[in-house]
């Protein structure tokens, strides 16, 4: 008798996961299409739309979604980060170069949606790319990046309190870990004054006096520096890095950020606040700077 045995490969079940403010632009639409209706050997690619919360609770909720699911990496594809070259629409092929690299958390740079354009990026001093485009950083935008599942297992073992139970009025109450917080962090934070004490306490005092002394100074004292607010990427980034994981960034993936909004704002009080006097000085002093540097240029 002959028994002949299949080798299974296995396959690769990655979430492509949007928080969703408003409709999908076509360009996300025919990208996702494409993906969608593509032959990829060993991959099997899943989508899902989470419409309402904030930017950072959608983000927390999707990967609950993803563990519950047991998929193996997810990438997070936000509907307003498009890879476009002269009007030609490359993002599927953006999204394929993201699964092509075998790293824990890879992302795509992209730019602020603001006239004076900054990179969603903090590289760390010494790290230059590899032969792949590949760098380390510190923090970079998460827009548009895969992360594979077992990143967030990793954290969570170093964050066990950092967990609530979310209320939603047409689900059943379920705990989600907050993986991506966004506030303050600095030294006049509690989180900061709790890493305080706690390095306190191993210390050797003599004396119990000398000990609540201490830690009356760390629970009172004001730092002069002010703290920084940190959006979710840059949060999330820190809790990899403090729980031993690198991030990765594609340098050679450039995305574009685009920007669409409504004005809940009827024509007639639009146009009366675009005409206040302080607005008009402000268009005044723009069109001045452009014509400096037409004139320079």
């Amino acid at each position: 008798m002959v028994i002949r045995l299949r080798c299974m490969t296995k396959i690769r079940r990655i979430l492509v996961a949007t928080p969703l403010k408003g409709d999908i632009p076509s360009a996300y639409f025919k990208a996702s299409l494409q993906l969608a209706t593509a032959s990829l050997p060993g991959i099997k690619l899943d989508w899902v739309f989470l419409e309402g919360p904030a930017v950072q609770m959608a983000r927390n909720e999707l990967v609950s979604y993803a563990r519950e699911e047991k998929f193996d990496e997810m990438i997070f594809w936000d509907k307003d980060v498009i890879a476009d070259a002269d009007g030609e629409n490359l993002t599927s092929g953006a999204v394929l170069r993201l699964l092509s690299h075998d790293k824990d958390i890879v992302c795509a740079p992209y730019s602020a949606r603001s006239m004076s354009t900054h990179w969603h990026v903090q590289p760390i001093p010494g790290e230059t790319p590899d032969d792949k485009g590949l760098q380390k950083v510190a923090r970079v935008c998460i827009g548009f990046s895969k992360i594979k599942m077992s990143v967030f297992d990793r954290i969570e073992a170093k964050i066990p309190w950092r967990k609530a139970v979310l209320i939603d009025p047409n689900h059943a109450p379920k705990t989600v870990t907050e993986f991506f917080p966004m506030g303050l962090q600095g030294k006049n934070t509690p989180e900061y004054r709790l890493k305080q004490i706690e390095s306190l306490l191993s210390e050797n005092f003599k004396s119990t006096d000398a000990l609540v002394a201490r830690l009356k100074r760390e629970l009172e004292l004001q730092y002069d520096e002010p703290n920084l607010f940190a959006g979710e990427d840059y949060w999330f980034c820190d809790l990899a890095r403090e729980a031993g994981i690198d991030i990765h960034l594609d340098t050679m993936l450039v995305m574009g950020h685009m920007s669409r909004v409504s004005l809940p704002i009827s024509t007639p009080g639009l146009f009366r606040a675009l005409q206040e006097p302080w607005r008009q000085d402000e268009i005044r002093q723009i069109k001045a700077k452009l014509a400096e540097k037409q004139a320079q240029a």
